[in-house]
């Protein structure tokens, strides 16, 4: 360590060129990372919606659809409208009224059945089916020049129009985000820390590891939008304490040692174990998500594992060489810390000790339960546009009129068994749910033979291998009514084809989400805590204190994740999962922290000061950490307009002030009342303070 520690401030100056150079060129690489916003591709190929999935994608290649309600229009200007659209280039076709009815005919001639599917009180409603999927460029572009004909106030929704909304905002949001955050982290530091200027040293390292993190992206073959919305703010709270301690260490060592190279040399030795100590409970946390079947949580995972890792090598090469280059700019901004001493804080603690442990176990018991049975949402609908966005808004209007619809597609083979085939979608168009069926054999009649069938007509729905049908329900994308559905829908198909057939659909992939991740969240869940008590276990020697230090932390997790259920509230099953690591691998530090500092004053003090200097000493360092990250995950809650990720922000931001609260009321007198017990279960530790 010693030599490590001679390396690396001998040659810093070196290091520092390496840095720069470094994060020159991952400026440079990071426009060419690619954003994945198709949550589809992180569910297992061996689950049957992705593997329908991906046949369909073969077959006849994958196509998106947006439903446009077009206002205040008559039957004949919003026929003239389809036909505009139908020109634009990406867009293969448009359905509406005129498909099935002569619409220049009087409008009491009719079926009013036919026509409240399709036209309203002035409003018409289009489905446009394009070329491409909804991550195409092609789209894009139709999507805007479609924009261009329609009037203003026309309503577009779709999982191309919410994929092009979230690819338009998503830059622009997370430079808003930082915009807001860097300040805010900044105006923390000055009040938590002892100098005007050492902020701006904190913010350079950090800044530094989060550029490279964002640029080093590029090794994968994608980052999905929910990581890459929320990477960056979460690793600049995350791991900013692990700067500001080496920054405390070196102004210990420096009262004691006059020359700042010899300095930071001892300060390099002292600070890696603990700050490698920290991190590594952050990073197990990370890592565990990447044994998630759901491929985000891969994504996740090792896209925030290799942020912490390299915000640690940041903090350990990097800021000797800053701090030894503007300590002198430091020392001259020096200023009286802002915050309080926190003894009164302490003693009130002892005082409340046994309300407190009484209050946290009859809130924990119910939270434990509670959280089990939260409404949970799993699939697309997830991730769209949250409550006041565009996307959301002219969701609403159009459900409002002409009710949900939701497209599943179906393949079966071409056995060219016309009966069959018609026998089944008369029973398809029979479900009370189902709006509409299209397929050749509700579009030719029997007997036709496929060369008269337009070339356009007969590729949309066949090839020599399948017949492909669009079946449109009358549901949202996420219900017991849409699952249900999918189950009979299947269930007709298969008197017809057996298994062989494939459906595909949000609905289907939903459904495969839904299993796939709560399994997950038992794998993830145990890992995440295996890891972090063996960790705690090496750094504590101690077999008590890795159960005592997480279950604190899994009771804040607890009762973060059950106040939705007790608000009468949704989550977001990924965002409970993701959330649930993250709290874990990130605020354990402050239990961790809060032990320490109760373990040295046991050395001379006895249990009750002890608990109250535990208090004392490790406030300002959890306050600095924890507020930090309060700060961007609220940042995150109120600033982004994606749903999942203003969920996340929302329950990581909770669940950090849950962590703080009782890390430093809870903790302490836990430790207080258990203390036998841990100083008997310490291995190799010196012996308590006798009372």
């Amino acid at each position: 360590m010693d030599l490590l520690a001679k390396l690396i401030v001998k040659n810093r100056g070196k290091i520092g060129i390496f840095f720069l150079v470094a994060l020159i060129f991952n400026i440079l690489i990071i426009p060419a990372v690619t954003i994945n916003y198709n949550m589809a591709e992180y569910v297992p190929d061996d689950k049957p919606s992705k593997h329908a999935l991906n046949v369909v994608k073969d077959e006849f290649g994958m196509q998106s659809i947006a439903r446009i309600m077009i206002n205040n229009v008559t039957l004949v200007e919003a026929k003239e409208y389809k036909d505009k659209i139908a020109k634009v280039p990406g867009v293969d076709m448009v359905m509406w009224l005129d498909d099935e009815v002569d619409v220049y005919q009087p409008e009491s001639f009719i079926p009013k059945s036919t026509l409240d599917e399709y036209y309203k009180d002035g409003s018409a409603l289009l489905e446009v089916m394009f070329e491409e999927d909804e991550y195409s460029s092609k789209t894009d572009k139709a999507i805007d020049a479609i924009k261009e004909i329609v009037p203003e106030g026309t309503n577009m929704i779709g999982s191309a129009i919410e994929t092009k909304s979230s690819r338009d905002s998503l830059k622009t949001e997370i430079i808003m985000i930082m915009a807001i955050l860097i300040p805010v982290v900044i105006i923390i530091l000055l009040l938590t820390t002892t100098s005007w200027f050492s902020p701006i040293i904190f913010m350079l390292v950090i800044g530094t590891s989060i550029l490279l993190n964002m640029g080093s992206n590029i090794i994968f073959k994608h980052v999905s939008f929910v990581t890459f919305s929320i990477v960056a703010a979460l690793q600049l709270a995350v791991s900013m304490d692990y700067s500001v301690f080496m920054l405390h260490k070196f102004e210990e060592e420096h009262e004691k040692i006059e020359d700042p190279e010899e300095a930071m040399i001892e300060t390099i030795k002292k600070s890696i174990v603990s700050v490698l100590s920290s991190a590594l409970t952050t990073i197990a946390g990370f890592l565990a998500l990447a044994f998630m079947e759901f491929g985000i949580g891969k994504d996740m995972g090792l896209v925030f594992a290799k942020g912490i890792v390299l915000s640690l090598f940041t903090v350990i090469l990097l800021m000797p060489y800053l701090i030894l280059k503007f300590y002198p700019k430091i020392q001259k901004t020096t200023h009286k810390s802002l915050l309080p001493s926190f003894e009164k804080f302490g003693r009130a603690t002892k005082i409340l000790a046994k309300p407190v442990l009484v209050i946290v176990l009859l809130i924990t018991i119910p939270s434990y339960v509670g959280q089990k049975y939260n409404k949970f949402f799993y699939g697309s609908a997830a991730f769209g546009g949250g409550k006041g966005t565009v996307v959301y808004n002219d969701e609403q209007e159009i459900i409002k009129k002409f009710g949900r619809s939701e497209l599943l597609v179906l393949l079966v083979p071409n056995d060219g068994n016309y009966v069959k085939q018609k026998n089944m979608v008369t029973e398809l168009e029979n479900l009370t749910v189902m709006k509409k069926v299209q397929t050749l054999v509700n579009n030719v009649p029997e007997g036709v033979p496929d060369s008269f069938v337009p070339k356009n007509l007969y590729d949309k729905f066949k090839n020599e291998n399948y017949v492909r049908a669009l079946l449109s329900i009358k549901t949202a994308p996420e219900s017991e009514l849409a699952f249900d559905s999918k189950t009979k829908i299947d269930e007709i198909v298969s008197k017809y084809y057996g298994d062989d057939f494939e459906l595909t659909g949000v609905v289907p992939i939903t459904m495969d989400i839904k299993t796939v991740v709560e399994a997950d969240y038992r794998t993830v869940n145990l890992l995440s805590i295996l890891a972090v008590m063996v960790i705690i276990l090496v750094a504590f020697k101690s077999i008590a204190l890795p159960v005592i230090l997480i279950s604190v932390i899994e009771a804040g997790i607890f009762i973060n994740m059950a106040t939705p259920y007790f608000t009468g509230g949704s989550l977001i099953f990924v965002g409970y999962l993701i959330v649930s690591t993250i709290q874990l691998g990130a605020t354990i530090d402050y239990a961790i922290l809060m032990t320490n500092n109760y373990l040295d004053s046991r050395k001379t003090m006895n249990r009750v000061d002890s608990s109250i200097n535990a208090v004392k000493l490790s406030m300002p360092s959890i306050l600095t950490s924890g507020g930090i990250l309060v700060a961007a995950a609220y940042i995150l809650r109120y600033i982004s307009t994606i749903k999942a990720v203003s969920e996340i922000g929302a329950l990581i931001g909770r669940g950090a002030l849950m962590s703080i609260i009782l890390v430093s009321i809870f903790l302490p007198q836990l430790l207080r009342f258990l203390d036998k017990i841990v100083e008997k279960t310490m291995i190799g530790h010196d012996e308590f303070y006798k009372e």
